[in-house]
This record gives structure tokens, sequence and C-alpha cells, in this order.
């Protein structure tokens, strides 16, 4: 395989011997126990009431899976832990938040927008593009991670959850140097729904990081209405004193649109197209290297294929929900990822126009100096990835994917 991860710093390896030393990975230095978990939570917090018990399927599934089949490296265990020993507490502030304060369960959400597709098909420019307009509302990392007390609008842009935060995203890049070359993670820059999901264990953000196919599986197969209605209880919390039009971004949505509909009939989403085949190249890539981080074990190949699989099912299931009518596709705006890139200022006004809002003058100039000050992307511009690396026939992925290339215009970049 062309896909070859790059070396690690010295220091996650001399951390990684010694959980190979101690014999067990470093099973006996930081458990992932259920019991062990929760109780910690609960001191570190001295708060009890984690609200209703459906998250404990979820985290028992994703633990067992994490135990069995991951491979930990101890790095991988301490990333692991934290993850969701913040994930835990978070929740148990979050419960208490809203038993202090009854009215933010009476906090109207209303016409969120949302942004899905598949992952690498410009979900993330779009979502900073709309986060321009001053009157909309997007979920920073940190506050997803550290969502008590409420933001408030008064102190929003200096909480010092931002520098909290900073310092752990630090740590995710020091641990790999190449990741931050393929993704943007920063604490104060819009991120995805799968943080809210996270602390239902009902999220893709697990599926991501580790190589856990039982609760992957698990995950993909399971009701998400609980999700989604914790989902809204997020959105209550994060914007009872920091208030505007939430605007949303996830992939992981576009396998869970019945659902998504079903929490929110008045929501307006986003699907942006790309040629899969160019997704796969870097998405794979990037999923590679977020396991490698944490376990020694990283079969590419397989996971290619699995995506490649998952994504022409997907993509296929979403085409049959929307002709049969399970999605109101009115409520559906389709955005081709060469538009996007070609015409960013254009794509956004066009999409205003369809929903009826204001595209002001301040958003356009906020919109073309972020993307000055981005250079249109180069965040990501060492990211080097080809469908050639994936090791995958070509032709028959070209048949996998044509109804769905065909159905959207979208033209073929490999």
């Amino acid at each position: 395989m062309v896909w070859k991860p790059a070396p690690r710093p010295t220091w996650v390896d001399a951390l990684n011997a010694l959980g190979a030393n101690l014999g067990d990975d470093g099973r006996s230095l930081v458990p992932l126990d259920a019991a062990d978990l929760l109780a910690a939570a609960q001191r570190n917090t001295g708060l009890d009431d984690y609200g209703d018990a459906g998250f404990r399927a979820g985290l028992t599934k994703l633990l067992d899976a994490l135990e069995s089949e991951a491979r930990l490296t101890l790095t991988g265990r301490i990333l692991a832990r934290a993850d969701l020993q913040r994930t835990l507490q978070n929740r148990l502030g979050m419960i208490a938040a809203g038993k202090a304060h009854p009215e933010i369960s009476r906090e109207r959400v209303e016409a969120p927008i949302f942004i899905t597709g598949l992952g690498r098909t410009g979900t993330t420019l779009l979502h900073d593009l709309l986060s321009q307009d001053p009157a909309n509302r997007v979920p920073m990392q940190w506050e997803l991670m550290y969502s008590v007390p409420p933001p408030e609008t008064a102190t929003y842009a200096s909480d010092p959850r931002i520098e909290q935060v900073r310092r752990e995203i630090t740590v995710m890049d020091e641990a790999d140097p190449a990741f931050p070359g393929m993704h943007e993670l920063a604490a104060d820059v819009p991120t995805e729904c799968i943080y809210i999901f996270a602390h239902e264990f009902m999220s893709d953000m697990w599926v991501g990081k580790f190589n856990i196919q039982s609760y992957a599986i698990w995950n993909g197969t399971t009701d998400r209405a609980p999700a989604y209605a914790w989902h809204r209880k997020t959105l209550q919390l994060l914007q009872w004193r920091h208030p505007g039009r939430w605007v949303l971004k996830a992939p992981s949505h576009l396998s869970q649109l019945p659902a998504l509909f079903a929490e929110y009939p008045d929501a307006r989403v986003v699907m942006t197209h790309r040629d899969p085949l160019r997704v796969l190249g870097s998405l794979g890539s990037l999923m590679a290297t977020l396991q490698r981080m944490r376990s020694d074990h990283v079969d590419y190949q397989r996971r290619v294929a699995e995506m490649a699989f998952g994504f022409a099912f997907l993509l296929g299931r979403v085409m049959k929900e929307r002709d049969a009518g399970r999605i109101p596709t009115d409520r559906i705006t389709d955005i081709r990822y060469q538009d996007l890139v070609r015409n960013p200022v254009g794509t956004v006004r066009a999409l205003y126009a369809g929903w009826g809002l204001p595209f002001t003058a301040e958003h356009e100039r906020r919109i073309r100096a972020r993307l000055d000050a981005q250079g249109h992307g180069s965040v990501r511009a060492t990211h080097s990835y080809a469908f050639a690396d994936t090791g995958l026939d070509l032709a028959e992925q070209r048949t996998a994917f044509r109804a769905y290339l065909e159905r959207f215009g979208i033209p073929a970049e490999e």
C-alpha cells in the first residue's frame, strides 16, 4: 500500500514502550471500566445525576470494543480515558444546569441549518463561511467539550475554556505531527455535532478515533432519536445566554436524515457533493492517522475498503429516501464541491436567497477576509493523497458510484 504513517515523536514511542513493558499495554495504569469512569466523574464534579440512563448502553458497547478490539497503546488509553472522562463530566454538568434553570428547556430552536455530506466534500469550508454571518450561531470546539457554565455573549470570545482546550488540542497535534495538516482542529473554530452526540455515546467521534468495528455496527444500526433529543437540549443550553440562528455541521447527519427531520421538522439541510473516489483517498489517510495515534495496529486497506462499501450503500440509501419522500426534499439544498470552491461568495448568496434570508454586505466582506486569511483552504495544503493510495480497483469503484455522480452532475476527479 502507498499509505505510510509518519514517524512518531520520541516521547510517544517511549510512553508506549512503558505500557508494553508492563505486559498489558497500560491496562493496569489506565483502566477503561464503566464503574470506575462513572465514579471518577461523580467524584470530580460532586454531581451524581446523569439524566436518562439510556446512554449507558452505548457506553458499555464502546468500552467493550475498546478493550477487545482497539488494541490501544498506552498513549491511546490515556487519550481514550481523557475523552470518556471529560464527556461524562460534561454530561453531569449539563444535567445539573438544566435542573437549576428549568427555563433552559423552554428555549426555542427554530429552523436550524445543518450542513452534511461525505467527509472531505466541503462541509468544513461551508460551515466556516456561514459562521462569518454575525446573525448565525455555530458551536465552537471549546463549548462542546466544556459546556458548563453555559457561555455568555459578553465573554464568549475571551472565555478561559478556550485556552484550556487549546492546550488539549496541542497534545493531540504533537502526538502525530501529520494530523494538523490534514484537518483543522482548534478551540475557537466551528466544530461538528459528533461532539454533542458523544454524550449519548452514539457518535462517529468514537468510530473515527478507534478501530472498534462492533461498536461501529451498533452505532450505525441503533435508533438515533435519543441522540437528536440530546442534541436539542445541548443547543438550548448553549443559546440560553448566547443566542443566534444555529448553523451546524457533521457528515454523520447524512446517515440519519429521517431522525434529524423528526427532531427538527423545520430544519434546512445543505448536502455537499464531491467525487467519492477523491474523498476516499483523503478520508482514508485521515482516519488511519487518527487511529495510529492510539494503536500500533492500523489496517489501512481494510479501513478504506469498508469506507468504499459504506459510502456506496449510504449514498444509495439517501437517494432512495429522497425519492420515496421519507425526508422532505424541499428542505434540502444540494451544493457541488467544485462550485463552492470556484465561487464561495456566490454559493452562500444563492443559499440565502433560497432560504429567504438577507445576505448582507458585512457577511460578504467577512467571507472574503476569511478566505484571504486562510489562503482559500491552504490549511490542508500539506495533506497529500490520491485514489491510487487506496489500492482499490478504479473501474469497480466508478461503477459503484455512477448513479450518484450522474444524479448530481458531479465531475470525476480521478
